[in-house]
């Protein structure tokens, strides 16, 4: 979770910069609508790669949606009271989004809004080696396996950013953004599923569960930087 912590505050410090970095530029006059009308992009973040749709009604306000996907599997060993695991991490993340952006410079804007998250990291094991218990041995197989699932306590997570937009080409038709902001998803809730001598993990009565939701419970914001490159239909 370090990994978290650093990208919020990467994220924080973007948003405090984008905001001190508005007060020194003038808001500059826009040529009469000519940034309205409706874009297709495509994007790459921290909470996926995907694609969206924008329609700038005018020169301050638009509306956008897209949708965005990451899956990463990471395998791995450890050792835990003399038995050696082999576990596999399956990260997934991404959702559909539902944003609103408001420009107070031409190429400055806060974006806000929803996202339907799909935010879903699981680790699955099993045991690979036995256990020596004086003369007994007890098989891997007894000793069993395990999954562990996290779900946000928010499936439709508030989102809110801020970002620098650059136009580019004939009439403005070649849109860049820079976006940093974070969604606030909620404490994680956990379950966890167990078989073999492995069965009481998720038992309820020995409060794993509980134990590890407290852990996790200050993770409640799901930190975004993206990239998006946009093209003017109309």
């Amino acid at each position: 979770m370090n990994l978290i912590n650093r990208l919020g505050l990467i994220v924080v410090l973007l948003l405090f910069f984008n905001a001190a970095h508005s007060q020194e530029i003038e808001a500059t006059k826009y040529k009469s609508s000519l940034n309205s009308g409706l874009y297709l992009g495509a994007a790459v973040s921290t909470n996926g790669w995907g694609f969206n749709a924008r329609y700038a009604f005018n020169d301050w306000f638009s509306l956008k949606t897209g949708y965005e996907t990451l899956s990463l599997s990471y395998s791995f060993d450890f050792d835990e009271y003399d038995v050696e695991y082999k576990a596999d991490l399956d990260f997934k993340t991404g959702g559909i989004l539902a944003l609103a952006d408001f420009s107070y410079t031409r190429n400055l804007y806060i974006s806000t809004g929803i996202i339907f998250t799909s935010f879903n990291p699981k680790v699955t094991g099993y045991a690979i080696s036995d256990y020596q218990y004086g003369d007994i041995t007890i098989s891997a197989d007894d000793i069993g396996s395990f999954k562990f699932e996290a779900e946000p306590g928010l499936k439709v997570s508030p989102y809110i950013g801020a970002g620098y937009q650059a136009f580019f080409g004939k009439r403005d038709g070649v849109v860049f953004n820079f976006e940093t902001g974070f969604y606030y998803m909620g404490a994680p809730d956990f379950t966890i599923e167990a078989d073999g001598l492995l069965a009481p993990t998720a038992d309820p009565a020995f409060g794993q569960t509980e134990y590890l939701e407290s852990q996790f419970d200050a993770y409640k914001i799901y930190p975004v930087i993206k990239l998006n490159l946009a093209f003017k239909l109309f």
